[in-house]
């Protein structure tokens, strides 16, 4: 006789906060991606485990959750499951109530709240521990998501590195908050074997699904017309911050809820500094001012850079370095399509600088071009770095150049790999020379008069 034990579990961490103004929720998506985990796990016993809060916990985010699914205890796998005919549970606090007095009501507010969320049940948290208990002895092996899974800022890599340096320089030591969970459980089941499930959801997240290229698109939309506005009547004399507004107006407008990462508005000096974002400068006549900037849209960031002349037009210098980027982002763009590598990219690019007469300059930055966007705006790269191409990945083109001491430029594009080539989700603002020059001298908001 077959005997098969699985569940699916989702853990929120935050107590439900209201339902997001936006996009219905796809309950199609996500269980699909909850069977996926299941057919997909690597192992014949055991489960996977995974750990990501998100403010608004009444609208499940991509990468929130626990994740506790189990093969069936003989070891053997139905080749016709789809993991979506399981039970799945949502384990949420019951008792956190602080979100509720700001938000508005959550997810145990939410009449039908399993049907909302495709979900057999929603559970109270203080479930979930003794629900270890109950996993049959016949389960030897853990998987489980380790360590950070990153935010719609940083990528999970990034993350890890901020929680070891911050412990390196910590004087009473102790576990990372990512960790904290894993620990908890390996304490209550210390006879299952870990192991990590990450290169799953990495796959997962490296090659988006249509329902989540559609909001990409929606998030570069968004996110280019905000850029473009702030554009619109630079001039000397303004400061930083009015760029960051007219931007971010537009974003909430749209009905982008949040920042995908920190705005940064560069100009003159603070160019050099790579992810600057005082914002509080005076912009002042013959400069450069650069604003990189994405959109969160239904948790999926946009992430954009455009790079103007705060007085009308480059210098001859100025335009000489802009040129480069700009003849290198078409180039990359033109080039990418299922098939090709990072690599070869770094090649077509390496080749216009060289034109160009930036060589050195493009080693000098590692020959970088980009990186991987998507729930994260530095979001995950498969294990191969050097693995072609697909169709469905989304890939930020940022060519830049950089004088030492001097100034610093570059564009950015979220563009997504299509069957037969790419398409730049963020080609609503203009980069072209006469069309960034003639944006400038358009009247703007009157929260950029």
């Amino acid at each position: 006789m077959r005997i098969r034990f699985l569940f699916f579990a989702t853990l929120v961490f935050f107590a439900c906060g209201s339902t997001f103004a936006g996009q219905p929720f796809n309950k199609a998506e996500f269980v699909a991606r909850r069977g996926e985990v299941i057919r997909k796990n690597p192992g014949r016993h055991g489960g996977s485990i995974r750990r990501q809060g998100t403010a608004l916990s009444s609208q499940v985010s991509p990468g929130a959750g626990f994740l506790l699914p189990d093969r069936n205890r003989r070891g053997r796998r139905d080749s016709r499951h789809d993991g979506t005919d399981k039970a799945h549970v949502s384990f949420c606090s019951q008792t956190f109530r602080t979100s509720d007095s700001s938000d508005g009501p959550g997810i145990w507010q939410l009449d039908k709240r399993e049907e909302v969320y495709g979900l057999t049940r929603v559970a109270p948290l203080e479930e979930f521990l003794s629900m270890l208990s109950f996993i049959p002895p016949a389960v030897k092996k853990l998987y489980m998501l380790t360590g950070s899974q990153g935010n719609v800022q940083n990528s999970r890599e990034e993350l890890d590195y901020s929680e070891t340096l911050e412990l390196a320089q910590s004087i009473t030591g102790g576990i990372p908050e990512s960790k904290r969970p894993i620990a908890v459980v390996q304490q209550m089941v210390p006879q299952l074997a870990l192991s990590s499930l990450n290169p799953l959801l990495t796959e997962m997240r490296w090659i988006k699904s249509p329902y989540e290229i559609e909001l990409m698109k929606k998030s570069g939309e968004i996110g280019a017309e905000g850029v473009k506005e702030a554009m619109k009547g630079t001039r000397p004399g303004m400061y930083e911050y009015e760029l960051e507004a007219a931007a971010r107006y537009v974003y909430t407008k749209r009905g982008a809820r949040g920042d995908a990462f920190s705005p940064i508005v560069a100009s003159g000096p603070n160019t050099l500094t790579l992810h600057y974002s005082a914002n509080n400068r005076q912009m002042l006549e013959g400069e450069v001012v650069y604003m990189d900037y994405g959109a969160d849209y239904e948790y999926y960031a946009s992430d954009i850079t455009r790079t103007w002349p705060v007085s009308g037009r480059f210098t001859p210098e100025q335009e000489k370095m802009y040129r480069c980027i700009l003849e290198a982002r078409d180039a990359i763009i033109a080039a990418m399509k299922p098939g090709v590598t990072i690599p070869q990219l770094q090649d077509v690019a390496e080749a216009v600088y060289k034109k160009h007469g930036f060589d050195k300059e493009f080693q000098e930055v590692g020959r970088y071009i980009g990186h991987t966007i998507g729930i994260s705006t530095h979001d995950v790269d498969p294990r191969d770095r050097n693995r072609p191409l697909v169709a469905g990945v989304v890939y930020n083109v940022e060519p830049l150049i950089e004088i030492p001491g001097k100034i610093h430029m570059r564009l950015e594009d979220t563009v997504l790999v299509t069957p037969t080539g790419a398409l730049n989700m963020t080609a609503g603002v203009p980069a072209g020379l006469e069309e960034v020059y003639a944006l400038v001298r358009q009247k703007a908001l009157s929260v950029n008069p």
